[in-house]
């Protein structure tokens, strides 16, 4: 089936990836970023726009038949003003609010809207994350998108023909990938001895391909509509696993030190990092049933194996 898809953040990691998928099915893609797009790939109509301040109306009316909307503004992105959940808000909130108002306006069938696995927190006790699991976002990035998804959902309920879809993902990996998974393949691709020989923690993460198949999967099913889902790998992996994983693929010696969580616990509350213990020590765990079956779609069920295959094309590409 043939649509024309509006994509923004076109630009990103995700966006990129998505872009090319959409190209490569015989869609319409326009892209939306605010570089001058050198990296979109080729058969995207690309617009270098700022989503606060230009006048989307022209692009979305007509025939655009589904806006993904994944830019925003993530940790540690712009100024120390943007860091504030002010800042978070204008980004994350009022822009998704206004391209929402403007794709309702020129007709768009869906919207689906890219939230982030934080919304419903980051620790998980035995108990995996569902669409069902109680909100509780302890950043201002995650508070401004829960905010977003209340206020998109209001939005769209008052919409007599378009449809709201929310996609929660938990970190997103692959060989270019941003943030916190990049500096974990840099440093897995360092010799320096690294303190997780002990470290037995289960989280879901998400392929950038699964991520992006997902993503199509909402632009299709008929189920997608009115729906929020939380999206992951099928099997769950412990830093441990990551980290000796990526540097099986890059061609390095594992050099995990059993150190105990509990002394890393103190050293990083000590050095005012207790998030980073979250991230690295701690469980975060995702089922991911209800995209399975509602939309019938297929996440990595072999996540060591794909994280060493990403080591090993991230040697490639430092050729």
């Amino acid at each position: 089936m043939r649509n024309k898809v509006l994509v923004t953040g076109a630009t990103g990691f995700v966006g990129r990836a998505l872009c090319a998928r959409l190209v490569a099915s015989g869609n319409d893609v326009i892209g939306v970023g605010r570089s001058e797009g050198l990296m979109v790939p080729s058969g995207v109509a690309y617009y270098p726009m700022e989503l606060e301040v230009d006048d989307l109306r022209e692009m979305l009316s007509g025939d655009v038949d589904c806006v993904i909307h994944l830019a925003g503004q993530a940790h540690g992105k712009g100024g120390s003003e943007r860091q504030e959940l002010n800042g978070f808000r204008c980004a994350n909130v009022d822009v998704s609010l206004r391209l929402a108002r403007e794709a309702i306006g020129g007709g768009v069938r869906r919207f689906v809207f890219v939230s982030t696995i934080g919304v419903h927190g980051t620790v998980t006790h035995g108990e995996p994350i569902t669409e069902d699991s109680p909100f509780n976002p302890g950043s201002p990035y995650a508070v401004s998108k829960r905010e977003a998804e209340i206020k998109l959902t209001k939005l769209f309920e008052e919409s007599a023909s378009s449809e709201l879809t929310i996609v929660r993902p938990p970190l997103v990996y692959g060989v270019s990938a941003p943030g916190n998974f990049g500096r974990l393949l840099r440093l897995a691709d360092s010799s320096v001895p690294l303190p997780f020989g002990w470290c037995s923690n289960r989280r879901n993460l998400v392929s950038l391909a699964g991520l992006v198949s997902f993503l199509v999967a909402c632009i299709y099913h008929p189920q997608a509509g009115g729906q929020s889902f939380v999206v992951a790998d099928s099997i769950t992996v412990s830093t441990q696993d990551i980290v000796a994983s990526l540097r099986a693929g890059i061609g390095r010696s594992r050099r995990l030190v059993p150190v105990p969580p509990v002394v890393m616990a103190a050293i990083l509350r000590l050095l005012g990092k207790r998030e980073m213990y979250n991230q690295l020590f701690c469980d975060l765990e995702i089922d991911s049933r209800k995209a399975k079956n509602l939309l019938d779609w297929m996440p990595c069920e072999n996540t060591v194996e794909e994280l060493e295959t990403i080591g090993k094309r991230y040697v490639d590409s430092c050729i």
